[in-house]
């Protein structure tokens, strides 16, 4: 049994999306200098340099990337029915299992049963793939940044300001963005399986009993 629905995991890494992209836009140095970011870089021995002129920083841009994924999110949400919808439907399922219906009736509602199980299941169906998707991109660029930690040593400003393209990318702050970010969509991925099976074996579970 889960101890946190994915919903409500979803809709509190949308509210930290909102807030660290308001961070990023007036006050970067929050989160760059933050301790977290600091150990997490000191760990791993990522030590890029920091860029930190608007015209060199890709943190607005950033921002703009976890505003939209936050708002796509809550979009997602709103809009996919949550999986209290198949209790809520489960009483109007019940009858159309009813053996002593017309022979034509039955014909035409035998299967609406599965219908309707599957549009009301297709929260699961759409999260698994986000989740999955989101898992696998940003653990590509984590390794993207990890494997390429020493190719940038900068000691100077000028070194620094030769950096362009995806290497501004290549730091600490992002790294450990992607690494959590990893980290959540894995359990939020483990979480969506585990409601899903649960579910349908309550499903089952009542189907049997009619």
């Amino acid at each position: 049994m889960v101890l946190i629905s994915s919903k409500t995991l979803i809709q509190i890494h949308a509210v930290c999306l909102l807030v660290v992209a308001g961070y990023l836009v007036k006050s970067p140095e929050v989160i760059t200098d933050c301790d977290l970011v600091f150990m997490m870089g000191e760990a791993l021995q990522i030590d890029f340099p920091s860029l930190s002129s608007p015209q060199q920083s890709p943190f607005t841009f950033c921002a703009i990337l976890l505003f939209v994924e936050a708002l796509i999110d809550l979009v997602l949400l709103s809009n996919i029915p949550f999986h209290e919808a198949l209790d809520e439907a489960l009483p109007y399922i019940r009858p159309l299992r009813n053996g002593n219906l017309p022979a034509e009736d039955l014909q035409v509602l035998q299967r609406l049963p599965e219908y309707i199980t599957k549009s009301l299941t297709v929260y699961w169906s759409v999260w698994v793939a986000v989740a999955a998707c989101r898992f696998a991109v940003y653990a590509g660029i984590a390794f993207f940044i990890y494997q390429g930690k020493g190719e940038h040593l900068a000691s100077s400003y000028t070194s620094a300001a030769s950096i362009g393209g995806l290497n501004r990318l290549k730091n600490r702050v992002v790294f450990s963005f992607t690494f959590f970010e990893m980290m959540f969509w894995f359990w939020t991925f483990t979480t969506l399986r585990e409601e899903r099976q649960e579910r349908l074996t309550k499903l089952l579970e009542d189907t049997r009993e009619m």
